[in-house]
């Protein structure tokens, strides 16, 4: 079994939640709200190392830009660390 690290930016989500993006949905069994994505794996890692960016699903037909919201490495990355203050509370969030 292989494991990727990646990331995902909430930001992004959260924006496109808020705009009304027909991706996310709210579930009629639990209520919580669900975003639909699509993996693009590369066959060998790229420059910077990354084997796969997760987008916003979207219709074949839409006219829209492709809404990449995260990236998966084939080794770890050091990220940043967190600043409290800089994570948004949860009343910031729509989901």
């Amino acid at each position: 079994m292989k494991f990727n690290l990646g990331s995902v930016c909430l930001s992004d989500l959260n924006e496109e939640a808020k705009k009304g993006n027909p991706a996310f949905k709210r579930s009629e069994t639990n209520g919580k709200i669900y975003c639909n994505v699509i993996a693009f794996w590369n066959e060998e890692p790229d420059e910077k190392n990354r084997i796969c960016s997760l987008a916003i699903s979207k219709d074949k037909e839409s006219s829209e830009k492709t809404k990449y919201v995260g990236t998966f490495y084939d080794k770890p990355k050091v990220n940043d660390q967190p600043i409290e203050q800089d994570i948004p509370k949860d009343d910031d969030f729509l989901f």
